[in-house]
């Protein structure tokens, strides 16, 4: 089998001038309806042949288009890419479908198994003011009913443009895939007048209070929980600092309070061991590292039940803080290395990932790393220069982002104070509490 993809640079972060949400509209529209292939089951029909089949990724800067298939079907595999990204045709029809699957989504998120999606949104929304990087992926609530078939059609003519796709193919001939491309990319001038605004990092907060339990899908109702992300500025993906971060990021670690044991699952690294083995009430602790092409955010999520929103603000705090006046010991660095070389060479076994990276690479520098000169760099990363980094990480201001049950939730300044703080100490807790008390008295609402 081959893979045959198209990583394009369009995303959530170039709405500007769009309506909020219509990047997710066209993720449910990919390989849909084109010029020559007159629905879905007719590109389908042009792949089984082959074995063929297709898939979309999209995310905030990028989207990521693949067709894998039988080596014999490059020429269809590459014409049905050329076509959806460059000739693709959107009835009314076609919308009312997206409309109804996005709402599905959004529906699936309301349902609480995995919450981390919009926790994630509203770090991001609140360290780029709502702006670039900071766009909703999650099409907003105000958008869905209202997105219309010229909001779709203005937005995937300004960006998907050739200027913007890097063609990779991976287990494939490169002479062969560079004259099947000849033949369905020919040279295509389209003006590009997509929104190329460089993300800026500002910081704040973005909270959003629901209270509603989450419906029954079972026996047991799932628990209303606290979802708290909080977040410093870290770099780009080119940026020499990259793999540092993302040690950092593999050293902190982390997951859910359920997980099943073994090698290769993480349980040694920070957040298990001093937060998920110590806290018997926190359901999550995860540490991200989120990079873009021109900046990146470190994030560390957690959740708890609502009654431990304080709490749990306050552990986050504090493992941010560790990072940059704890010692961090020998075996612990080598785990989280070797932990994360492995997860490199794992992941670069799948070709639709090795196609991701190596599209990714080239559409940022114009070329690609090698595992082996990853694997050097990552070697090189000392005890020192993850302490450095971490210091210069907090000297940003911190972005926070909160979902679900906030009652508890200290607001945006307690927290920014305490990280100004050497023990990062939350204070004013009981008073805290008192002035929630009256507000619930006065009103009986929290706001978010």
């Amino acid at each position: 089998m081959c893979s045959v993809g198209v990583v394009l640079e369009t995303g959530a972060r170039n709405e500007l001038g769009h309506k909020p949400g219509v990047a997710h509209f066209l993720e449910k529209l990919s390989f849909s309806r084109t010029a020559r292939y007159d629905s879905p089951e007719h590109m389908i029909a042009a792949l089984e042949p082959y074995g063929g089949m297709y898939e979309a990724l999209h995310f905030k800067d990028v989207a990521v288009l693949i067709v894998s298939c039988l080596p014999d079907g490059l020429d269809v595999t590459t014409d049905i890419l050329s076509q959806t990204l460059l000739h693709a045709r959107f009835t009314e029809e076609d919308i009312e479908a997206a409309r109804e699957s996005v709402a599905c989504e959004i529906d699936m998120f309301k349902l609480g198994a995995d919450q981390e999606p919009i926790v994630t949104d509203l770090v991001h929304a609140a360290a780029y003011n709502n702006k670039t990087l900071g766009n909703h992926k999650i099409c907003p609530l105000s958008s869905l009913l209202e997105m219309k078939k010229s909001d779709v059609v203005n937005y995937y003519t300004s960006n998907y443009t050739p200027s913007r796709m890097v063609l990779v193919g991976v287990g494939v001939d490169h002479d062969q895939l560079v004259q099947s491309a000849t033949k369905c990319f020919p040279d295509v001038t389209s003006l590009d007048t997509s929104d190329r605004t460089v993300a800026e990092y500002t910081g704040g907060y973005c909270y959003k209070h629901d209270d509603e339990p989450p419906p029954m899908i079972g026996p047991q109702e799932l628990p209303t929980l606290t979802h708290v992300s909080i977040g410093f500025k870290s770099s780009s993906h080119q940026h020499e600092d990259y793999v540092k971060y993302c040690v950092l990021n593999t050293l902190m670690g982390g997951g859910g309070s359920f997980s099943a044991g073994g090698p290769g699952k993480g349980m040694y690294t920070r957040l298990y061991l001093q937060v998920l083995n110590r806290y018997h009430w926190i359901y999550s602790a995860l540490a991200r590292n989120h990079p873009y092409q021109d900046c990146g955010i470190f994030t560390i999520n957690g959740s708890s039940h609502p009654n431990h929103g304080w709490d749990l603000a306050q552990v986050l705090i504090k493992q941010f803080k560790e990072m940059e006046t704890g010692r961090i010991n020998h075996s612990e660095l080598e785990r989280a290395k070797t932990q994360l070389k492995s997860t490199l060479l794992m992941n670069l076994e799948y070709r639709n990932i090795e196609l991701e990276d190596i599209g990714r690479q080239v559409l940022a520098s114009g070329e690609r790393k090698t595992p082996a000169e990853l694997c050097a760099m990552i070697e090189s990363v000392t005890p020192q220069q993850l302490q450095s980094l971490a210091g210069r990480m907090l000297e940003s201001k911190p972005a926070v982002g909160a979902f679900g049950d906030l009652k508890n939730v200290p607001s945006y300044e307690e927290i920014e104070a305490a990280f100004k703080r050497p023990t990062g100490e939350l204070t004013n807790r009981l008073s805290h509490y008192l002035l929630r008390g009256m507000k619930t008295k006065t009103s009986g609402l929290i706001k978010s």
